[in-house]
């Protein structure tokens, strides 16, 4: 089960990875319309960007925990889980952004990997397989 993990949060990452880099992409004006790309960008807000690139990071995050075996992955993917969540709940509002996209299949892809990856988180932080790092003693 923690292959699978693994491998789900490693799409995780990526799935993140993607979207940042299509977000990045529009700031640069790598789009071929140009003119959507400033649309875009002017589209998202400050706390947006912020959510969505510090979900980005945690993803990245929780990959590391996971193939650490630490059980504080679990806390830090219902963090990252949160940020993205609260930023979809902004992206939504953003019709430009729907146009563009399938936005329920993506939400609906996200939804579920997030789900399997929060179960298996749950199973094997429980089951021991995810522990606590050994802390050594302090030696004075």
């Amino acid at each position: 089960m923690h292959r699978v993990l693994i491998g789900l949060v490693v799409i995780q990452v990526l799935y993140g990875l993607f979207w940042a880099l299509h977000d990045i992409s529009a700031r640069l004006g790598l789009w071929p319309d140009k003119l959507q790309a400033i649309e875009f960008v002017n589209s998202l807000g400050l706390v947006q960007e912020i959510l969505f690139f510090s979900h980005v990071v945690m993803n990245g995050v929780t990959l590391m925990l996971v193939l650490l075996r630490w059980r504080l992955a679990l806390p830090v993917f219902i963090l990252s889980f949160i940020l993205d969540r609260g930023e979809w709940i902004l992206m939504s509002g953003n019709a430009l952004f729907a146009n563009m996209v399938a936005v329920d299949a993506w939400a609906l892809f996200s939804f579920t990997l997030q789900g399997a990856i929060f179960a298996l988180l749950l199973i094997l932080s429980f089951d021991g397989s995810l522990g606590p790092r050994p802390v050594r003693p302090i030696q004075l």
